[in-house]
């Protein structure tokens, strides 16, 4: 009987292993990203322009800071399509009285997508390590 997929060799052990630690290390990598940005100060922003370059869509955004100084930012659009002139949720993170990195409330889409598929690819992963390293079954 011919097998169709040889995963016990060497090589397959140390793919299936890099495969997992790597889809690990992106998980939790995505995990901090968004604890982190939903610990940012949040405000509402006024759409000035939507952007498109290619497949990709920026939004000019402007919006007030604590010290009532006005801010405008170029922020990536990952969520649902806005207009210009319609209020939208921005979060920023505010060093030294500077904004050091900022990004839309709603692209929290974002984080699940990728957050789902690399869950998909670590659990494949570690169900082809469960394959490369079980005790090999003998016939009668």
């Amino acid at each position: 009987m011919a097998k169709a997929l040889k995963v016990r060799s060497r090589s397959g052990r140390l793919v299936s292993g890099l495969v997992l630690a790597v889809a690990v290390v992106g998980l939790v990598i995505v995990l901090q990203s968004a604890a982190e940005q939903r610990s940012w100060a949040g405000t509402e922003a006024t759409v000035l322009e939507r952007l498109k370059s290619g497949k990709s869509v920026s939004l000019k955004v402007e919006y007030s800071l604590p010290d009532g100084s006005k801010q405008v930012e170029t922020l990536s659009e990952n969520g649902s399509a806005h207009q210009p002139g319609t209020r939208v949720a921005v979060r920023y993170d505010l060093r030294d009285g500077r904004v050091v990195d900022s990004a839309l409330a709603d692209n929290d889409q974002a984080f699940w997508v990728l957050g789902v598929m690399l869950g998909v690819v670590a659990l494949g992963a570690l169900g082809m390590n469960v394959l490369a390293w079980a005790s090999q079954r003998r016939s009668a």
